[in-house]
């Protein structure tokens, strides 16, 4: 089985709700957060992923080391294209920006990197800024070379085409008109040069779709699916996602379960800590055994969502 999900950023609790083996594999779009520190830190959470049964397939982001640029990482054949991988782990896979693989028998084209919009904060505070987190003139053209005019059945990259930047999650106070799109920009052009089935990204803390391209953040999904994993919750229950608004339980005093009117319910806490308002994330059913998660939960920016 092969999943996908969004940034990680070093926080990989999501995993647990994987039961995988060798051949399975799980692909993160960007801001692993494995190549971030370059030091016994990074060894420290690769250590980490190594004891999970599966291949982890990365994008790179913006907030990480280029893999090309860490000398323990070796160029290699893997899915039909090149590959970086570090002999003492194996199961980290980093794509190469611009490579097309088969994946899933899938053509499967990725690039990598984006600007950091807290560039100037990092600077500041000592925090970590990857002067070649974007591509450079260069490599853009030559990966645009490459793919125009080709087909491709799905399509990964960290950030998105500039067409489809979800404005509405945008950080507030931050003056767009200085901000760096051209990869963004860039993104767009390859958009419009190819085609393509799927488009997956993750960079902007938000999931949504729009048109053929989807936002990842927190949630796992089946690769190429409109499958997320888990289905089922603790107590065997399948999961219904986003299935009712918060505000409407409060508004209409819901008493009985959305779907069969059944009262035996209960409602799902979610952490105040990590959720704005209210902490009510869902109902859970006992007469329908199943759990039906609210779509408008006000989750903090780097909180991954459950429901």
């Amino acid at each position: 089985m092969i999943y996908i999900t969004g940034d990680t950023h070093r926080d990989f609790s999501r995993l647990y709700d994987l039961e995988t083996n060798e051949n399975d594999m799980l692909i993160i779009l960007g801001d692993v957060g494995i190549n971030y520190f370059l030091d016994e830190n990074d060894i420290k959470y690769k250590e980490y992923l190594k004891r999970f049964k599966l291949k982890i397939f990365c994008v790179r982001g913006n907030h990480e080391e280029r893999p090309e640029n860490i000398k323990s990482y070796k160029e290699k054949k893997m899915f039909g294209g090149k590959v970086f991988i570090e002999e003492n782990y194996p199961n980290l896979i980093f794509a190469k920006d611009g490579e097309v693989y088969n994946i899933d028998d899938k053509s499967v084209l990725v690039i990598g990197g984006a600007y950091s919009v807290d560039k100037e904060y990092r600077l500041l505070y000592g925090s970590k800024w990857f002067e070649n987190e974007q591509l450079s003139e260069d490599e853009k053209e030559k990966i645009l070379k490459k793919v125009k005019g080709k087909h491709f059945d799905i399509v990964l990259t960290h950030t998105c085409p500039f067409k489809y930047e979800p404005k509405e999650v945008f950080l507030q106070g931050l003056d767009q008109s200085k901000v760096d799109k051209s990869m963004e920009k860039f993104l767009n052009e390859i958009e419009e040069t190819i085609s393509y089935d799927k488009w997956y990204c993750g960079h902007y803390h938000t999931e949504k779709k729009i048109d053929k391209l989807e936002f990842m953040f927190g949630r796992i999904k089946v690769f190429n699916k409109d499958e997320f994993i888990p289905k089922y919750d603790r107590n065997g229950y399948e999961i219904i996602r986003d299935y009712c608004k918060q505000e409407d339980v409060y508004k209409n005093d819901y008493v009985c379960c959305p779907k069969c009117n059944g009262k035996n319910i209960i409602m799902q806490k979610g952490d105040g800590e990590k959720i704005y308002g209210l902490d009510e994330i869902a109902i859970i059913c006992n007469d329908c055994k199943k759990t039906f998660g609210f779509s408008d939960v006000r989750y903090k920016s780097n909180c991954p969502k459950e429901l």
